[in-house]
């Protein structure tokens, strides 16, 4: 698996804006997928997005359950269970395709405000009955604050 960073040196709206490749665009459902993050105003509500890229001739979902959690060392942990939406409620296509991959963004978390400034780690894995999912080709996750 590679990892690109995307660093915003002029915005100090974006904490973080990453994305992780998988190798063969396959996503293992236990192996998470893990992102971290320096917090350092909790005073300031964020806005967290998940991006999903996938080959559209492989993938087929409607949705594409999730679990996330995230916490810091301190113990402090949340742990929820989002949906990624693929599809509009017309069962059209979500997102930018282009070729044969479609990238959506979908929010995971509208308003989160942190309890502590520290570094959180975001921990993603998906939730379908299969053990792999064949054309998943990535995952992002962006925090900006609202």
């Amino acid at each position: 698996m590679t990892a690109s960073l995307l660093l915003v040196s002029c915005s100090k709206r974006v904490l973080l804006d990453e994305t992780h490749d998988f190798a063969n665009n396959i996503w293992l459902r236990f192996e998470p997928e893990v992102f971290k993050v320096d917090v350092k105003n909790i005073d300031d509500p964020y806005l967290v997005t998940m991006t999903l890229s996938y080959d559209t001739s492989l993938f087929d979902y409607e949705t594409l359950p999730l679990s996330v959690e995230f916490f810091v060392d301190s113990n402090a942990r949340h742990t929820f269970f989002p949906s990624i939406r693929l599809v509009n409620s017309d069962g059209v296509r979500r997102g930018t395709v282009i070729g044969q991959y479609c990238t959506v963004s979908d929010t995971l978390d509208r308003c989160r405000l942190y309890n502590e400034a520290d570094q959180y780690t975001y921990r993603i894995k998906q939730r379908t009955s299969k053990y792999e999912i064949d054309g998943i080709s990535g995952v992002g996750l962006k925090i900006e604050k609202l």
